[in-house]
C-alpha cells in the first residue's frame, strides 16, 4: 500500500520481500558513508527490515522507514529517525539511500521533499535535520534542493580508515 504517491515513485512501508534490494542498495562504496547502518549480510538486512515493520505499527514510533518504489521496483529507502525523544519531541532526523540503478535521476530530491512534508504534518515537527560527509556533494545538493539549510560543519566528527572526516549538518525548520 502506498502511503505517499508522487510523480514517478511511491513511498510505502517496508515488506519482507524488500530485504535483498535493501541490502544491495547499501553495498556499494557511495552508500557506506560511515554513519548509516550498513548490514553486512542478508540476515542482518532481514533483521533491520523486520524491526522497521514492527516500529511503524507502534503508536509512538522511534523511527518510520519507507521503501522508495519506482515502476514496482525497490529504488531505495528513506527514514525519519529519533522521534518522540524526551525533551526534543519536536525534532526528527532524516536518512536516505538510493539504489545504484536509480541514482542521478532526481529521485532522492523528490523523495526528501515528500518525506519532509509528511514528517512535519504527521509528527508536528518544528525541526527536521540530516547530515552528510563533506565529500558527499551529491547528498549535500539533494538536501539543498529540498530546502534544507547548511547549519555548519562538524570537523573531525568521525575517524575512519585512518582519517578524520568532517560532516555537514543540514536542517529545515518551521
Amino acid at each position: 500500500m502506498a502511503l505517499l504517491k508522487s510523480k514517478g515513485f511511491i513511498l510505502r512501508h517496508f515488506r519482507m520481500s524488500d530485504v535483498k534490494a535493501y541490502f544491495n542498495s547499501q553495498q556499494d562504496k557511495q552508500a557506506r558513508m560511515g554513519f548509516m547502518s550498513t548490514p553486512k549480510s542478508l540476515a542482518e538486512a532481514k533483521k533491520e527490515v523486520r524491526e522497521a515493520i514492527a516500529e511503524y505499527k507502534k503508536k509512538k514510533p522511534h523511527f518510520e522507514s519507507f521503501a522508495i518504489e519506482v515502476d514496482g521496483k525497490f529504488a531505495g529507502f528513506i527514514a525519519i529517525h529519533d522521534l518522540f525523544e524526551k525533551y526534543v519531541e519536536h525534532i526528527g532526523k532524516l536518512s536516505y539511500c538510493i539504489h545504484p540503478d536509480f541514482r542521478n535521476k532526481g529521485l532522492a530530491t523528490k523523495a526528501v521533499k515528500a518525506i519532509t512534508s509528511y514528517a512535519f504534518k504527521k509528527y508536528k515537527l518544528k525541526r527536521f535535520w540530516a547530515w552528510c560527509r563533506t565529500y558527499n556533494k551529491a547528498s549535500a545538493r539533494v538536501l539543498e534542493k529540498a530546502g534544507f539549510k547548511l547549519e555548519g560543519i562538524m570537523r573531525k566528527n568521525k575517524f575512519k580508515d585512518g582519517k578524520y572526516l568532517d560532516d555537514m549538518v543540514w536542517a529545515i525548520v518551521r
